[in-house]
């Protein structure tokens, strides 16, 4: 989702060795998503633990994604009863106190506009200036 690297990375460099000597174009994965978990596997494996650990820190899913694709439709409504009210609140207060980034999944709910209570317009109220302007 996101990655940030020092100038002359040992792992960015060992994914660009990996790159070029394992392309493949005919595999898109294989060349990408396939090739960084490969060259992770590889780089945490290494004797030099302390600098891999510096040099390679994964965050956890929910960090980026705290909505999966296969839930996000039904956030784009707003909560239909006091039990679902309550998941929500704590949902966004979840999303508030421990994501960096809120992935809207836009394949999937370009089409959507969001209910003026549904959690999705909440995170739009709370973060942007002119999300509603737009819609």
């Amino acid at each position: 989702a996101v990655m940030a690297f020092r100038k002359h990375s040992p792992f960015i460099m060992s994914c660009m060795l990996e790159f070029y000597s394992t392309y493949d174009d005919t595999r898109l994965r294989w060349n990408g998503a396939d090739l960084l978990t490969r060259v992770a596997g590889n780089f945490s494996s290494k004797p030099d633990a302390v600098n891999t650990q510096q040099e390679l820190k994964v965050q956890p899913l929910r960090i980026f994604f705290p909505v999966s694709s296969r839930d996000i439709e039904r956030y784009f409504a707003a909560a239909a009863n006091d039990s679902e009210k309550i998941h929500q609140d704590a949902l966004f207060r979840k999303i508030l106190d421990e994501s960096y980034t809120f992935h809207f999944w836009n394949s999937l709910t370009s089409a959507l506009i969001p209910e003026p209570e549904s959690l999705v317009a909440r995170i739009l109220n709370h973060h942007c200036i002119r999300c509603f302007d737009v819609l």
